[in-house]
C-alpha cells in the first residue's frame, strides 16, 4: 500500500471521508511517519489442509468454502507503538488520536503485503469476531501458532496486546471480497448509515 492509500486508510480510521484538509493531510503524513518509526512489524503463519474443529462452525465454514486449504495468521507492529500512542494520549491527545489512525491502517497494509506469500487466489483475513463468529475463538488460532514468541499475549477477554495485533484465517484457493455483513460492527457502523463503506480501497 503506497502513501496516498495508507492516508485514505487513515482518514477511514477516523471516521473521516472525503477529501482532506491540508492541515489534516499534514497531521496524518506526520502520524504515518511516526509510526512507521514506532512499529516492528512481524508475524507468524502455518497452513493447514484439513480445518480444526472451531473452522467447521459457522460463520467460518461458509468463508472457507471452495478453499483447498487455509492458514492461520497472527501479526503485530509491537509494544513500541503501543507506549507512544499512550504517552501521546496524555500529552497530545489529539495527535494521539491520528497516530493511533496511522498505525491501524499500517498494520493492515504490512499484514496484507506479508499475506503475499500465501499466493494470488486467497481470501481477505477472517478475524474471530467478524460475521457474529465468536471473539474468544482466537485463542484457537494462539493454541495452533503460539505467537507468543513475536511478544503477542492473549486476555482473558480475548482481546490481544499489543493493541496493534490481528489474529485470524485466510482461505487459500479462492477469492473472497471483504463484505459489510461479516463485520461485528455493521449494527453500529457511521459509514453504512452515510450510504458508504469502510473498505473502499480494495472493493471500490
Amino acid at each position: 500500500m503506497n502513501s496516498s492509500e495508507l492516508e485514505k486508510a487513515a482518514c477511514t480510521y477516523l471516521g473521516f471521508y472525503g477529501e482532506p484538509t491540508r492541515e489534516m493531510r499534514a497531521m496524518i503524513g506526520e502520524g504515518l511517519e511516526e509510526a512507521r518509526a514506532c512499529a516492528h512489524f512481524c508475524a507468524e503463519g502455518k497452513v493447514f489442509s484439513q480445518p480444526l474443529p472451531f473452522l467447521t462452525r459457522e460463520p467460518y465454514s461458509s468463508f472457507l468454502a471452495g478453499c483447498g486449504a487455509y492458514a492461520l495468521v497472527a501479526m503485530t507492529l509491537g509494544a513500541e507503538i503501543d507506549r507512544r500512542i499512550r504517552t501521546l494520549f496524555v500529552r497530545d491527545p489529539a495527535r494521539a488520536v491520528v497516530l493511533d489512525a496511522c498505525a491501524s491502517a499500517l498494520i493492515e497494509a504490512e499484514g496484507d503485503a506479508w499475506e503475499e506469500r500465501f499466493g494470488e487466489a486467497r481470501t481477505y483475513r477472517f478475524c474471530p469476531g467478524y460475521g457474529g463468529s465468536d471473539v474468544q475463538d482466537v485463542k484457537e488460532i494462539f493454541a495452533a501458532l503460539r505467537p507468543e514468541k513475536l511478544g503477542m499475549q492473549l486476555l482473558g477477554s480475548g482481546l490481544m496486546v499489543p493493541q496493534k495485533s490481528m489474529a485470524g484465517v485466510i482461505g487459500i484457493g479462492a477469492k473472497r471480497l471483504k463484505r459489510c455483513g461479516d463485520c461485528m460492527l455493521r449494527a453500529k457502523c457511521t459509514f453504512l448509515k452515510e450510504g458508504t463503506r469502510c473498505f473502499r480501497s480494495e472493493n471500490n
